[in-house]
């Protein structure tokens, strides 16, 4: 019999046993068996609504530089989850909700998940399990004057999944909790918005030369000692919170202790002994607190984190500024001794000084992690790990020291699950890149990549200024290898007709090797590689043609052949056709003719595309003095109209007698062969200068 402890929020939640064992049943027969539904014709027969005997949430979070919502996920009871480890076990959903107007609307963000299992031996007594469950989410971003500060709605439900658009809906099992999170400022700014924002109005012929559509990258500014002490002035910021940064690289020169005080600065005196900062009995937490931990034991392995910042100053300074971090390093006891012998890391997140509501504001770090090499064998019963993790502010603790006690921070400790080996968590086979472009920066519906696309394996966006970008040529997927099980990869212009990538692939091992991996000739079916083989992840490589919305999809089998849960699917838009460009000349006898120098020439060119993304006019070859041969406009980012196109001039004195041609370079903005952007086309016209 399940245990009918409760430990749950309210402390005083029933078992339900049998409701929850006929979970499923139940609402089949009537949708409103539990009355959790509002305006609903089906009379309610036992009414539970948001019970957190079996499950509850922890806490929730946002990291804002990775944009990753998190919720930790706590599993109170030893048994009510459909089966142990050797069992299909039950999911807990998690959808996320966000607000931009303090709650007066919400917007769906979509759902995530983590599977849960009966496992007694990690929630005996007061113990318990906590999970961890993402979802990357892209809110806008705004200038960084402005703190964009917003809510979260996690709506927590075993084995029914909330339905979308929904925010007031209440699960029979699990709870609804809301959060304040911050949003980071855009790290790019364009000179229209910029005019907006200082509200200056330009001149109409200032305006005219001025490239609107190029965005100016933002720098932020680290704030020394003697700066935040200035910034703090009579806002009860002691000199050992600001610069405690400063305090920590000065005493770990091996100097005397005692000219501590001058060497953070002119003025700045410390207000507690040094011997207190530097060996403190116990972590303040004033103002951050490391919450609650968890694992989210979905492809990757991540561990992650809920830091609750507390106040509006002490963090290094406002969102225009490069802030502080919040630093959270992990250690796992693997072999159960208690010495918590592995460092697994360091995780981070930035933060700044904010008008933090009451409530505080709620931040999530992430550590990814590689748990295979410590998955067992259903059989061989639940591998449980006790993992620590220690919050300190600005400055790391030592991956040497899993005793350490921060002077701003705290320490926390959980028990976590290491699904068995060969289990597939969560959703079963997902690819993590598509076309060299993490899958969650791609847009579902558009198959276009979202404004904070970055390329995987270097971080640099496809486009600088945000602009959406589709795919073009070889379209690559990647994903993280399901041991002893197969897959297919296969792509449809319209979700009817699906054709298989069979394209050989060479991929690279953990030495620099390169190999052939091909697909079985009679499945069609490629085996999953184990990640020393295979360390990129590649799965298949598509070469697309065309430029229409396409459809790509993974399958999943078992050793037996049979396919595992749902194919994962996603859109890419293509485009394989190159920008249109040409140019002539109107002034004189046109193309090819003879000038004078200091003639002022004139003509149209054209530079469009669907997804355009710059052009360019210049004159060759380049013999001229710098600013002289420049044709006006020398370059843009927005389309010309259609042909004749638009208008240029070249003013030609000061140009040396030579034979010219004046050419226009477009540029579009497709992601060609998974790691380069734009397809580049050129036109030309000819010239002859000559002396008058």
């Amino acid at each position: 019999m399940a245990s009918t402890k409760s430990i749950g929020k309210s402390g005083n939640e029933l078992a339900h046993l049998q409701a929850r064992t006929q979970f499923r049943t139940l609402l089949a027969v009537n949708p409103n068996y539990f009355g959790n539904l509002a305006d609903n014709p089906f009379p309610p027969i036992l009414s539970i609504q948001g019970n957190t005997f079996y499950e509850e949430i922890g806490c929730v979070g946002y990291h804002p530089q990775q944009e990753y919502l998190e919720a930790v996920v706590y599993i109170n009871q030893p048994s009510g989850y459909n089966g142990t480890i050797c069992q299909a076990g039950s999911l807990e959903y998690v959808r996320f909700y966000l607000s931009f107007d303090n709650g007066a609307t919400w917007a769906d963000q979509g759902l995530s998940s983590v599977r849960a299992w009966d496992i007694p031996e990690g929630t005996e007594g007061r113990k318990r399990l906590e999970y961890a469950v993402p979802l990357k989410v892209d809110p806008p971003r705004r200038f960084c004057k402005a703190d964009h500060l917003i809510q979260v709605r996690a709506i927590l439900s075993w084995n029914n999944p909330p339905p979308a658009n929904q925010h007031n809906w209440v699960p029979v099992w699990g709870e609804v909790q809301d959060a304040t999170i911050q949003v980071e400022p855009f790290k790019f700014i364009f000179p229209h918005d910029l005019f907006d924002l200082v509200k200056v109005k330009l001149p109409p012929d200032i305006a005219e030369v001025l490239d609107f559509e190029t965005p100016l990258p933002l720098s932020k500014k680290t704030l020394a000692a003697t700066e935040l002490a200035v910034l703090y002035k009579n806002k009860d910021v002691p000199p050992h919170r600001f610069a405690f940064k400063e305090l920590m690289q000065f005493t770990s020169q091996p100097v005397a202790l005692n000219p501590a005080a001058t060497a953070l600065g002119p003025g700045i005196k410390l207000d507690v002994d040094l011997f207190d900062v530097l060996f403190p009995k116990d972590g303040d937490i004033s103002y951050e607190e490391l919450t609650c931990i968890g694992l989210d034991p979905n492809f990757p392995d991540t561990l992650v984190g809920i830091v609750k910042v507390k106040k509006s100053s002490g963090y290094s300074g406002g969102p225009c500024t490069n802030g502080s971090r919040e630093y959270v390093t992990w250690w796992a006891d693997f072999d159960g001794n208690g010495s918590f012998e592995t460092c697994l890391g360091t995780s981070e997140v930035r933060v700044y000084d904010l008008n933090v509501p009451p409530q505080g504001v709620h931040y999530a770090v992430r550590l990814p992690v590689d748990m295979s090499a410590y998955r067992d064998p259903c059989k061989k019963g639940p591998r449980l790990v006790r993992i620590r993790a220690i919050l300190s502010w600005n400055v790391p603790v030592p991956c040497a020291n899993p005793n350490q006690v921060p002077t701003w921070g705290n320490r926390e400790e959980t028990v976590v699950h290491i699904a068995p080996r060969g289990v597939i968590v969560g959703v079963p086979g997902k690819i993590a890149i598509l076309g060299g472009i993490p899958t969650q920066h791609i847009d579902d519906v558009s198959g276009l990549t979202t404004a904070s696309a970055v390329f995987a394996l270097n971080n640099n966006p496809p486009d600088v200024g945000g602009r959406p970008c589709p795919f073009a040529a070889a379209v690559t997927a990647q994903g993280v290898p399901v041991a002893g099980h197969s897959y297919i990869v296969e792509v449809s212009p319209d979700g009817n007709v699906w054709t298989p990538v069979l394209t050989d692939l060479i991929v690279t091992d953990q030495n620099g090797n390169t190999s052939p991996h091909q697909a079985n000739p009679v499945t069609n079916r490629f085996d999953y590689l184990p990640f020393t083989f295979n360390v990129n992840g590649l799965l298949a490589k598509w070469n697309s043609t065309g430029d229409a919305l396409w459809q790509v999809r993974l399958t999943v089998y078992d050793a037996a052949g049979n396919p595992v849960g749902s194919p994962d699917l996603h859109r890419v838009q293509l485009d394989n056709t190159g920008p249109d460009v040409s140019i002539d000349i109107v002034t004189g006898t046109g193309n090819c003719g003879k000038f004078g120098i200091g003639t002022v020439l004139s003509g149209n060119f054209v530079a469009r595309d669907d997804y355009l993304g710059s052009y360019s006019l210049g004159v060759e070859p380049a013999v001229n003095d710098p600013g002289e041969g420049v044709p006006v406009p020398a370059a843009g980012s927005a389309n010309t109209p259609p042909a004749p196109g638009t208008g240029w001039t070249l003013d030609t004195a000061g140009m040396i007698a030579c034979g010219y041609v004046i050419r226009v370079v477009a540029t579009d903005r497709a992601i060609v062969n998974s790691q380069s952007v734009g397809h580049h086309r050129t036109d030309s016209a000819g010239f002859c200068l000559e002396e008058l």
